[in-house]
Parts: C-alpha cells; structure tokens; sequence
C-alpha cells in the first residue's frame, strides 16, 4: 500500500503543476466513520483524531495527526514532515499554509463528483474558523479537477490490479458457465459466485448483496437489488453484472447465456439480433474513443446504434470509471443530462479506466454485454476479450 501512495503523492505533484494550484489539503477526522475518498490515495488508513494531509506544487508535503495517528503515516515513509499534536491542530495547520503561502488551496468539494466531495461541511466550516483572520480564507478552490485526474488516471500498478481483477472475474464466469442449470434462482447463482468469491479471498467490487447482479428471463426485476427466487427455465436469457475486487481494485462486466428450448440449436432470433446490435455498439464506442475526445460523443454512437435499429434508448450512462470501486467517480461516458452535471463534458484521457455497458429487453430477459476498456495514446484496449457470441445452456 506505501508504494502505490508514494506513486498517487507523486502523481498529485505532477498535476498540481499542470493544473497550477499551489496546496492540495485533504482534512479529515474519524474516517472510519466518515471517510474521504482521498484517503486512500494519501494515506491508505483511518484517522482518529482531525488530520490534514498536505501536497504541494513545490513538491514538499506535510501530514499533521494527532499523536497516536502519527505512527501509521510515519511507517508509510511518503511525508516529508510528520507534525503530531496534543491540543488542536489549528497552529500546525496554520503554520504549515503561512509557510507555503499558497494563492490557490484545493479542498475535497464538488458539485457532480461523488468521490471528489470528501471534505464534510462542518469540517469545511472549522477551516473557514481556522482561516477566517487570514488572507487564505479567499483562497479556497475545489479540488475536483485535481482529484478527478488523479483518480482517473491510473498508474501501472494500479492498471495491474485491475487486470488481475478482470481475469478472476472472467474465470469465474467460465465456471458458472460449466456448472449453472435450468432450476437454479437466481439466489442460487448469487450463491455459486459467491462462494468462488470466498474461496479466492475476493471481496465485491460494490455491495455484496447484489454483486453480481442476476437476472432470469424476462420476469426478472432487475436493477441494483438482491437476486430474488426466480427461476431460471428453458427458452430464458441469464444476464450476469458482475465484479470482484483484488488488491483493492475492482473490475465490473455483464455476460449472458440462453437457455435453449427443445429442438433448439442456437438463441431465437429476437435474442440473437439484440445481442449483435449492443456488441455493434459497443465496438464503435470503442473505436471512436481516444484521448482529448468529449465523453458525451462516445454515448451518443451508441444510441445512434440503437435507433438505427429501432431500439429504445437506455435509461443511464454508456460508461462509468473503474479503479477502487466499480463506479469510481470522475468523467462519465454519458449524455448531457443534469443528472451527471458536467461529468459528459469533460474529455477522455490516457490511462483511464471506462465500462461500456447497454442491453436491450427482449420476450426472453434482459439481453447485455459490459466491458471493461484502458485508454491508450491513441486510441483505447479491452482488459478481456469482449463476449462474442451467446454462451448456451442445453
């Protein structure tokens, strides 16, 4: 963990310069109760008592604890200066900005961005007390352009981690594919995977109630909820929206199978057409991203593919960011709705980590495919081989 904080500290460093802000502060208390997402980039641990965690343009940086906090940050080797307090951090902290003298301070807010919006508002109100007779109290930005590039744009470490994930998670499905029956609930397959989950030592890329998320038929409810008793029958499509976490970093892809009918050799043709149209556009999302592009463009191929062939539009983003969490905050591969704020407008970079998931409803369930896709210099990589024809039960 000390090493990928070195290389996230590091990382800021390198964007405070690009992006020309002078202090990055991170302010936190009882993060195991009320953690910032940022925490896991600069110190990988809980605090107890009021912390900040200071980078700076210039390169120094600085973690002020509470004494009994302090050892955990020393030990990672990262702070150039380690400042344990007693009483109040208020002088530390004041002496450390007066020391940098910064014109811009980023902290953890954001309008649009979950995973930028850490700093609580009553801590953001006892940083104003703090600064209130100085002139650094004017000097307060968000920090979400930061910590969306920082976040977003994955090192080789981190882009290793998410690989691995993404190969157990295709395993696991290939063993679900030799082992999985008509009869099986969906409770049942959540069960299966689950148990593969515990024997590798895995934890769920989000909650483990309905990671995965499983469907059977056309009955099925579906959505962000636990599998239910539906059963899964001959002539029933079963959509898997899976992922599992290794080494903190998570993977996130939906596969499906059908379940033929007697007589039957392959899919009905409704299922089957619904399946080539979503791998169509998916693979001309794919071939139309690259960096410097605006998020929202690559959603609207995949819609156009849609209406080309009288399908409905779907009713969310085409893609979302991986890295911690299968949602992971930052740009969105999404269409300008208020919803996702200025998250579509923002513009594809190098090195970050995107779903491109959509499905269309048939009369036999729900028929998709989600891929897991890394930016490149020119152009973008899938992390597995994308699902290139319907996985059949007999």
């Amino acid at each position: 963990m000390a090493k990928l904080i070195k290389e996230k500290v590091n990382q800021a460093i390198s964007l405070m310069q690009e992006l020309d802000i002078d202090m990055w502060l991170t302010y936190v208390r009882e993060t195991i109760e009320n953690n910032d997402p940022a925490m896991h980039f600069v110190a990988g641990t809980n605090i107890v008592w009021q912390a900040a965690f200071i980078i700076t343009k210039s390169g120094k940086t600085f973690a002020i604890t509470g004494k009994g906090d302090h050892g955990n940050i020393e030990r990672l080797e990262v702070y150039d200066e380690v400042i344990p307090y007693t009483e109040s951090i208020k002088k530390d902290l004041l002496n450390v900005i007066k020391e940098i003298d910064p014109n811009k301070i980023a902290i953890n807010y954001s309008l649009d961005n979950v995973s930028a919006d850490g700093l609580s508002h009553g801590m953001y109100l006892r940083l104003k007390k703090f600064l209130a007779n100085t002139k650094y109290i004017d000097r307060l930005i968000s920090a979400d352009e930061l910590y969306s590039k920082l976040r977003g744009r994955k090192t080789l470490e981190e882009l290793r981690r998410i690989q691995k994930a993404v190969n157990l998670t295709v395993d696991l499905f290939n063993q679900l594919t030799k082992d999985v029956k008509v009869g099986f609930t969906e409770k049942d397959v959540s069960d299966y995977m689950h148990q593969k989950m515990e024997d590798l030592n895995l934890e769920a890329s989000w909650d483990y109630e309905y990671d995965p998320g499983v469907n059977c038929g056309a009955e099925s409810l579906g959505g962000h909820m636990p599998p239910g008793d539906t059963k899964l029958k001959i002539g029933d499509v079963l959509h898997l929206d899976f992922g599992v976490k290794y080494q903190g970093y998570s993977s996130d892809l939906q596969r499906i199978w059908y379940v033929l009918e007697e007589g039957e050799a392959k899919p009905p043709e409704e299922v089957q057409k619904a399946f080539e149209v979503v791998q169509l556009g998916i693979q001309r999302a794919a071939k139309a991203i690259k960096p410097g592009v605006i998020c929202y463009e690559i959603d609207q191929i995949a819609r156009d593919t849609l209406k080309e062939y009288g399908y409905e539009e779907y009713e969310h983003a085409l893609g979302h960011q991986v890295g911690i969490w299968a949602h992971d905050g930052g740009s969105i591969l999404g269409p300008r709705w208020e919803r996702y704020g200025d998250r579509p407008y923002q513009k594809i970079e190098e090195n970050q980590v995107y779903t491109l998931e959509f499905g269309i409803k048939t009369s036999k369930g729900y028929v998709s495919q989600e891929e897991n896709i890394v930016v490149t210099k020119d152009g973008c990589k899938f992390l597995t081989e994308p699902q290139k024809e319907i996985w059949l039960i007999k």
